[in-house]
């Protein structure tokens, strides 16, 4: 019976170490971003952080690891309010009401290039429509969408963030409609 009880023993260690392969083999291949870098290492290594802190955590309270105390936004993608100065800790907040109002969003870093004192990512976010937009209820329905975020960096904190994302994209998902104006005539030539 001792022979049989060994080999059950090994048959179970060679089925436990076949899985942990297979499982370690599908985690390296699971898709990752795609990394271009010309040696800013350091700023790519507080930016993979931040993702991973800020965008899939969404820990407000650790702004300040990542950001200056004043960053500078270059928002085009909230309706092109242009340049603003604004506190490290408003973004934090920002974050932290993200993760209670869009719980459910998942955020992955598509394509990142470092240059300098600059990280450039191309993201694409899944989410629901659970808050509404511009005060109106939300639709619940799914969306996808990318968008392009430039980082600045100084002695390893953001300083700058410049972004863009899919708004049109987002609000047809969700369910809006979008009527150009009508043509207007033409002007006449004055003789």
């Amino acid at each position: 019976m001792r022979p049989a009880f060994t080999v059950a023993i090994v048959s179970v260690a060679v089925v436990l170490a076949a899985s942990r392969a297979m499982r370690a083999e599908q985690v390296s291949a699971a898709p990752g971003p795609v990394i271009a870098c010309d040696g800013s290492d350091r700023n790519l290594a507080v930016y993979r952080r931040m993702h991973q802190v800020l965008f899939v955590e969404r820990d407000g309270s650790r702004v300040g690891e990542f950001y200056a105390p004043e960053v500078i936004l270059h928002d085009e993608d909230r309706g092109g309010v242009g340049t603003k100065t604004v506190k490290s800790a408003d973004l934090g907040a920002m974050w932290s009401a993200a993760r209670k109002t869009n719980p459910d969003r998942v955020l992955s870093a598509d394509l990142i290039i470092c240059q300098g004192p600059y990280v450039v990512v191309r993201t694409t976010a899944r989410s629901t429509d659970k808050a509404g937009f511009a005060g109106n209820p939300p639709t619940g329905r799914p969306y996808v969408i990318s968008g392009i975020d430039i980082y600045r960096f100084e002695h390893g904190k953001v300083v700058e963030r410049w972004g863009n994302l899919d708004l049109a994209g987002l609000l047809r998902q969700i369910g809006y409609t979008f009527t150009p104006p009508p043509p207007t005539a033409a002007p006449t030539a004055a003789h």
